[in-house]
């Protein structure tokens, strides 16, 4: 059974690759020097209350996930709102980041786990709604969200280079837990 766990570092080659092997797959656009900085500094960027996880087995990198914890998003939450020129989820003060498997590791409830974690780290950091962007192609991420109380607020392009169409969720917290 794999262990999900907080990452390091040294976890950030792996990371990389899980990342960008999904990115290949789906024909997304990987971006090292911008979109993608964030994966080059797991520690610094994901540093507390945010946090960033790893799903392992026998030493290998099956998946990941990130959490960024902030001030809450102005506006009513089941809204959006525009942050800096960016659509928003209005109300959301944390967003998950980053949930990817290896094509092997799919079907295994690694998303699932992995999604419980961002959710438990968050209510212990106080947060009430989270925000979930994600391509409007993944839909197996949409039906995972949606089964945990994940509901469709908005809609917008990704952010450079790749400029695809999201959805934008929300993830009301407290009845996200199990």
């Amino acid at each position: 059974m794999p262990i999900i766990r907080v990452a390091t570092e040294a976890d950030a080659p792996a990371i990389r690759e899980v990342v960008s092997n999904a990115y290949d797959e789906f024909g997304f656009i990987w971006d090292p020097d911008g979109y993608h900085t964030d994966l080059f500094h797991i520690e610094s960027h994901y540093a507390s209350p945010s946090s960033f996880w790893v799903a392992e087995q026998d030493g290998r990198i099956l998946g990941c996930v990130g959490l960024e914890v902030f001030e809450r998003l102005p506006g009513d939450p089941g809204e959006t709102t525009l942050v800096n020129g960016q659509i928003r989820v209005a109300g959301a003060d944390c967003e998950i980041m980053r949930l990817y498997l290896r094509p092997e590791a799919r079907g295994m409830k690694l998303g699932y786990r992995l999604t419980q974690t961002t959710i438990d780290h968050a209510l212990n950091h106080k947060c009430e709604n989270m925000e979930i962007w994600t391509d409007k192609v993944l839909h197996k991420a949409h039906e995972l969200y949606q089964s945990m109380g994940a509901k469709i607020v908005g809609e917008r392009l990704c952010p450079p280079p790749e400029e695809s169409p999201e959805w934008g969720m929300i993830l009301p917290l407290k009845q996200a837990q199990t």
